[in-house]
C-alpha cells in the first residue's frame, strides 16, 4: 500500500479536541460537557471540585475509586408527577394509593437504568479528550447486607450530598435530595473526574424548613423513621454550606421501602417489632411478605414501594 494514502492510526477511545490536539478544560469542556448531558435527555447537570465533599466517609470518598480525582459530577432525572401525586393525595386521604405500579416503574425501574447510561456516557466523553472518569451507579448498595450503620446499605457515594456539592440543590428533613426546579422528585448519580471542570456556585438557599411545614414528611412517614423533633439531626459542612437533615432510623425506613405495609404499597401488614431487628431477623420477617407481590420482581426486578415522604415534600 502507497504510505501516502494509508489513514493514520487512531488509538480508540481517543481523540482531538480541535485545539491542535491539546486537551480542552476549564468552562469550554464543562459547558460541552453539560451540553453534552442535556442533550442525552439530563434534566439536571452540575460540577464542583472534590474538595466540597472533605470528611465524606472513606467508604464513599472519591479519592478511594479514582485517586488523582479533583471534579464531581451530578447528574438528575426528574420523577414523573403524576405518580408521585398519586402516592400524596394516598397520604392526605390516610389510604392505600389505587395503584403503586407506575411509581415503582418510573422511580426505579425505568429511570436507574436512564441516570446510568447518562453516567457512562459523561465518563466516556471525558475519556475521550483523554481525561479519568468513575461512573457510580445510581443505585447500588456497597453491602447487600445492612449494617446498624448502613440498614439499606451504603452506596459507593452518597448522591445527595454530591449533588448539594455540584450545587444543584440542598437535601431535606427526610434525607432526599431537594432541587428549586422539582423539589423531591428526581433521582441522582454522580461521576467523578481528574478533569479540571469548573464548578458551579454552592446553592446558598435553604430549601427545607421542616418546622415550616410542619414536618409532613415526619407525618406521613408510616414506620415512625423520620423524626418530628427538630434536635433530632445531622449536620454537615459540604463546600461551606451548613447542611442539615433528620437521623433517620434507618431500619423502620427499610421496613416501609420492602412493601411491608399495605399503606407502603404491600399486600399485606406485617407487625413491627417493639425492638430493632438485625440484619437476619429482617430478613425472617421479609419472609412474611405475600408471594404474589415477590413475583413482581420476576417481571421488573428490583422495584421500590413507600415513596411517601418524597411525594408528601412541599420544598422547591
Amino acid at each position: 500500500m502507497d504510505p501516502s494514502t494509508q489513514k493514520p492510526e487512531i488509538t480508540p477511545g481517543r481523540k482531538k479536541s480541535g485545539t491542535g490536539g491539546q486537551k480542552i478544560r476549564g468552562t469550554q469542556l464543562t459547558e460541552e460537557l453539560r451540553a453534552y448531558l442535556k442533550g442525552q435527555g439530563a434534566d439536571l447537570v452540575g460540577f464542583g471540585s472534590v474538595s466540597r465533599l472533605e470528611g465524606a466517609p472513606d467508604i464513599m470518598n472519591p479519592s478511594r475509586y479514582l485517586p488523582d480525582a479533583v471534579t464531581v459530577i451530578s447528574i438528575g432525572l426528574h420523577i414523573n408527577e403524576a405518580a408521585c401525586d398519586l402516592i400524596a393525595r394516598s397520604v392526605r386521604d390516610n389510604q392505600a394509593p389505587s395503584s403503586y405500579h407506575s411509581y415503582q416503574m418510573f422511580t426505579l425501574s425505568i429511570i436507574n437504568p436512564q441516570l446510568d447510561k447518562l453516567a457512562y456516557l459523561g465518563a466516556k466523553f471525558l475519556e475521550n479528550f483523554d481525561y479519568r472518569a468513575y461512573p457510580f451507579p445510581a443505585n447500588m448498595p456497597h453491602f447487600q447486607k445492612p449494617t446498624k450503620e448502613y440498614p439499606g446499605g451504603p452506596g459507593d457515594i452518597s448522591h445527595r450530598h454530591a449533588g448539594v456539592a455540584c450545587g444543584l440543590g440542598d437535601i431535606g428533613w427526610h434525607n432526599l435530595f431537594i432541587t428549586t426546579q422539582y423539589g423531591a422528585r428526581q433521582k441522582m448519580t454522580t461521576i467523578v473526574t481528574n478533569a479540571p471542570l469548573e464548578p458551579d456556585p454552592v446553592l446558598e438557599e435553604r430549601l427545607c424548613e421542616p418546622e415550616a411545614c410542619g414536618f409532613q414528611c415526619a407525618d406521613a412517614c408510616p414506620t415512625g423513621a423520620i423524626p418530628g423533633d427538630i434536635n433530632e439531626k445531622v449536620t454537615v459542612k459540604i463546600g461551606g454550606k451548613v447542611v442539615e437533615y433528620s437521623k433517620i432510623t434507618g431500619w423502620r425506613c427499610r421496613w416501609g421501602c420492602s412493601g411491608m405495609l399495605k399503606s407502603t404499597g404491600g399486600y399485606r401488614d406485617i407487625p413491627m417489632p417493639a425492638r430493632e431487628p438485625g440484619s437476619e431477623e429482617l430478613l425472617e420477617y421479609k419472609k412474611q411478605v405475600d408471594p404474589w407481590q415477590e413475583r413482581m420482581k420476576i417481571y421488573v426486578g428490583l422495584i421500590p414501594y413507600c415513596g411517601r415522604c418524597l411525594s408528601i415534600c412541599p420544598g422547591r
